[in-house]
């Protein structure tokens, strides 16, 4: 790796951990620093950081000054989405309408300061059954209402300059049986009383169980990495969950979800990431082991060279052609131009996700021309 991407990992261990033991040599060039932590969403950890550094290691004033304002600004947004989350939950309440938040505001908990998490959207799920009566409700006079249901997992809205996704489903596996699965399993943990209960903005929010949770939020990062890029921000998500929560973890019930699901290989790529670099303790992390060291190694390169969703790689700077098909055909080999680069990590799990690409693909382009 180099220097400013072993710099930004201590930062972020210290961030999760406490100061890191190992010193910072040679003394970090800031604006390469800020600039990668900036691409990974993680600013709010470095701003978490940084106090605690020797003096000849911290930034000059200026740049101190620009992390406070940093640090200032993600305040204000948790304080947003807090409302926002607890807003949304009692309106759904008054409808009957059973709600859980994924990821956002409720691993924010998590973190030893929930604070340093920089804010994205709100997920929320509500199910097969009331997802019409939720998309009556919150766009009572929208005439795409329609078109928005036919979303495969969720619809989005803004309100309030918040991003809100309105899950019909949680996730979407490659396969058919496996998927059928899956959408068994989450109905069964997610509207069930066995749900975790939070507070967050002064309301009761539900959150999933842990033993779902532990998995989805794995998946959740396994299939954005896999369709198109992550940060490390999201790994650190799961690091903090599986921290605070590996006691509530059943081993063995895990193994057998995973391996129902096919998602045994990314559990153990994804956990050397959490336990090699990010400082999860290895006890902390169930069924991690050093089998998958290199292809974890892998993953970490990859999200460095694209960033956080694959927005900094260089092919997403390539100029979209204009034109509905010609654009569509861009994008379509620069994403299998990606998934041949990543083939190696995961092989089956790459397929799979190209054959869904093209499959997808092809159904806009149909619908388009129809």
């Amino acid at each position: 790796m180099k220097n400013s991407q072993e710099i930004l990992l201590k930062l972020i261990r210290t961030a999760l951990w406490g100061p890191d033991r190992q010193a910072l040599q040679p003394p970090p060039q800031w604006d390469k620093v800020l600039l990668l932590a900036g691409q990974q969403t993680v600013l709010g950890l470095v701003a978490e950081a940084v106090p605690s550094l020797p003096e000849q290691f911290r930034p000059d004033p200026q740049t101190m000054n620009r992390l406070r304002g940093v640090a200032t600004n993600i305040c204000r947004s948790h304080s947003l989405l807090n409302r926002k989350v607890a807003d949304l939950k009692t309106y759904l309440d008054s409808h009957d309408i059973h709600s859980v938040l994924f990821k956002g505001q409720g691993v924010a908990l998590n973190y030893p300061n929930p604070l340093s998490r920089q804010c994205g959207d709100i997920d929320m799920y509500v199910g097969e059954k009331n997802f019409e009566k939720a998309l009556r409700i919150l766009l009572p006079d929208s005439k795409d209402r329609a078109s928005r249901y036919k979303h495969l997992k969720h619809f989005n809205v803004e309100q309030d300059g918040v991003h809100l996704e309105i899950h019909r489903i949680a996730e979407i596996l490659p396969g058919l049986r496996k998927d059928r699965l899956f959408q068994k399993w989450t109905v069964q943990h997610l509207e069930s009383d066995q749900v975790d209960k939070v507070e967050i903005g002064g309301t009761s929010v539900n959150l999933p169980p842990h033993q779902f949770n532990c998995l989805y939020i794995m998946n959740h990062a396994w299939h954005h990495f896999i369709s198109g890029g992550i940060g490390l921000r999201q790994l650190c998500d799961w690091t903090m969950f599986l921290h605070r929560h590996h006691a509530d973890i059943d081993p063995a019930v895990l193994e057998h979800d995973l391996k129902t699901f096919g998602l045994t290989r990314a559990w153990k790529i994804l956990a050397g990431v959490a336990v090699e670099y990010l400082g999860l303790p290895a006890d902390e992390c169930p069924l991690y082991s050093a089998e998958f060291s290199s292809k974890s190694r892998q993953v970490l390169e990859v999200i460095w060279s694209e960033g956080n969703f694959g927005f900094h790689s260089k092919d997403r700077k390539k100029r979209r052609p204009d034109g509905h098909f010609a654009g569509k055909l861009h994008s379509f080999i620069m994403g299998s131009r990606r998934k041949v680069r990543i083939f190696t990590i995961s092989p089956s799990d790459v397929f799979l996700s190209w054959i869904y690409y093209f499959i997808r693909g092809m159904a806009n382009v149909f619908v388009r021309v129809k």
